[in-house]
């Protein structure tokens, strides 16, 4: 008895011992899920304040993370969603202390908890008959973008189907929109609730059939250089096709058959066909500079990644033509990065996917373990001759200029093959913040795109082979530093109109600032709010 009552002794020391303080700088995302959300993951509610605090606990809060917790047991203000900002293994001589051991619940992907996010439903169909007959052909059986807030996890996406009933009777959906965030809902459900009726759809729809009808090229007699109209026309005889369909257009030389030996002239992307759709088009060709004299056939050969049935993907011209080369070909490739075909995605909300839309935005990338994807690099050959085998290099750039300060990406180059002229090659990489050599960076960079970084080939152009993709590295644990604009005072007084999270206007109230406008909340209870005012909407969260 003696020595078991020693053990319990010695255990009850050693876990009084393990409890000292240990300090913490915590940010407070807002009461409940769906304000840390808007707050930490979307960014389009204003945290809370950022407080120290020393925590009488036998464990360390890790930095970055985020945790829900009662911080103060027993008061009033509940449970709150906590960004761990700063934390060490011993007190400092500031903040609150909180002797009473608090209880963290670890929140190990806030943007993917269990919350209200928001859809934009469209009605297909009370049967499943109707719903994949409308599907299936691209139609719906209104036009009407319902407004709902779904409680899940991961966010509905955009373009699948859906049998539920959120107050409008059973049936089934095409999501249209989504967002991780609650929004403003005329209906609710919540697939949690066992009573509830909701689960995705699966319409199988009859695969696409694309059938090449026609391509002609006349029968004119043209030299290198020349450029002329061509014609083609094709038709979708299957079912509705949802990617986008690429049109390839050949000269053979001698014959009419497809062979490796062809030269590929041009590669028209066609958006997805729906069920007996007919295309036609009227592409403008220049003869090749570098092709060689000789009797030609246009051959067309379509292309779509859904489709089963390539037995009618091709055709070629049912009459030839000649091309007359009167001189020794020559000429260089061009290699360059097609902006308008290079798709990216980033953390930036609102950033357009093409390179050539991004405008004035910047991709973002957490500087700790951040990545951009780039989906679809498109190089282009826009010289005369076919290019050599070469590569593509990735490089981080204050200025956006290649030069020796440059720090070249650790992940390695990409091959890439040879491209005739006229026609390109996609490729793909993810690009990781710790791929220039581990360097944590911050602010505005640019990442280069450097195409035939190798220098294989003498171009006829050296100055377009480097494309820039503005980007900025944000730091998780960095508080948001406000904008100028945020912190100009207002001289003269103006009216602003306060609305809660329903829509519903809460306070008129005339102010001279926007410190003004925040502690005009006071009076009101914990939650998001609407502020408009001079022309500006912003969400504040009231604690």
């Amino acid at each position: 008895m003696k020595k078991i009552t020693l053990l319990l002794l010695v255990f009850t020391r050693i876990v009084s011992w393990s409890q000292t303080y240990k300090f913490h700088t915590l940010q407070d995302l807002g009461s409940n899920v769906e304000i840390a959300i808007s707050t930490e993951c979307t960014q389009n509610t204003s945290p809370g304040p950022t407080r120290d605090f020393n925590l009488r606990q036998n464990y360390k809060l890790e930095v970055g993370k985020i945790y829900k917790s009662d911080l103060i047991q027993g008061s009033t203000s509940g449970s709150h969603y906590y960004k761990v900002l700063y934390a060490v293994d011993y007190s400092l001589d500031k903040g609150s202390d909180i002797d009473e051991p608090a209880s963290f619940e670890l929140i190990p992907d806030l943007c993917n908890a269990l919350s209200w996010k928001y859809i934009r439903p469209v009605l297909l169909g009370s049967t499943l008959e109707q719903a994949q007959s409308n599907y299936c052909a691209n139609l719906t059986a209104n036009t009407t973008r319902e407004r709902v807030n779904v409680k899940t996890q991961k966010p509905l996406n955009i373009g699948e189907v859906y049998f539920m009933d959120f107050g409008k009777g059973v049936n089934y959906y095409l999501i249209t929109g989504a967002s991780i965030e609650a929004g403003d809902s005329e209906y609710q459900i919540d697939p949690t609730n066992s009573n509830t009726i909701f689960s995705p759809a699966t319409l199988n729809c009859p695969k696409p059939d694309l059938q090449a009808n026609a391509v002609d090229c006349g029968t004119a007699t043209m030299t290198p250089g020349t450029t002329f109209t061509a014609v083609y026309s094709l038709k979708n005889i299957g079912g509705r096709a949802f990617s986008p369909s690429h049109c390839l257009i050949y000269f053979s030389k001698g014959n009419a058959t497809l062979s490796a030996d062809d030269v590929l002239i041009t590669d028209i992307t066609l958006d997805p066909l729906n069920p007996n759709e007919i295309k036609y088009g009227t592409p403008s060709i220049t003869i090749p500079a570098n092709i060689s004299g000789g009797i030609y056939y246009a051959i067309m050969q379509l292309v779509n990644s859904e489709e089963t049935n390539t037995g009618n993907n091709i055709v070629s011209s049912t009459s030839s033509f000649i091309i007359n080369q009167t001189t020794t070909p020559t000429g260089k490739p061009d290699l360059a990065v097609d902006p308008t075909n290079t798709i990216i995605f980033s953390n930036c909300f609102d950033c357009s996917a093409a390179l050539s839309d991004l405008g004035s935005k910047r991709h973002t990338i957490n500087n700790q373990s951040g990545i951009i994807n780039l989906q679809s690099i498109t190089i282009k050959n826009t010289g005369s001759v076919a290019s050599t085998p070469s590569t593509l290099q990735f490089y981080l750039s204050s200025d956006g200029v290649l030069d020796s300060a440059d720090i070249k990406s650790t992940s390695g180059a990409i091959s890439i093959g040879a491209i005739n002229p006229g026609a390109s090659i996609s490729v793909s990489r993810s690009i990781f913040s710790s791929d220039f050599g581990g360097l944590t960076v911050t602010g505005n960079r640019n990442i280069l795109i450097s195409v035939d970084d190798s220098k294989t080939n003498t171009e006829s152009n050296e100055n377009n082979n480097i494309t820039p993709i503005p980007v900025t590295f944000v730091s998780p644990f960095a508080r948001t530093a406000q904008s100028s604009s945020d912190t100009e005072e207002v001289t003269q007084p103006y009216s602003i109109n306060v609305f809660n999270f329903d829509g519903q206007k809460v306070l008129t109230k005339e102010v001279n600032s926007k410190e003004e406008e925040d502690k005009s909340l006071d009076s009101l209870k914990t939650g998001i709010y609407i502020i408009k005012s001079n022309g500006v909407t912003r969400k504040v969260l009231k604690n």
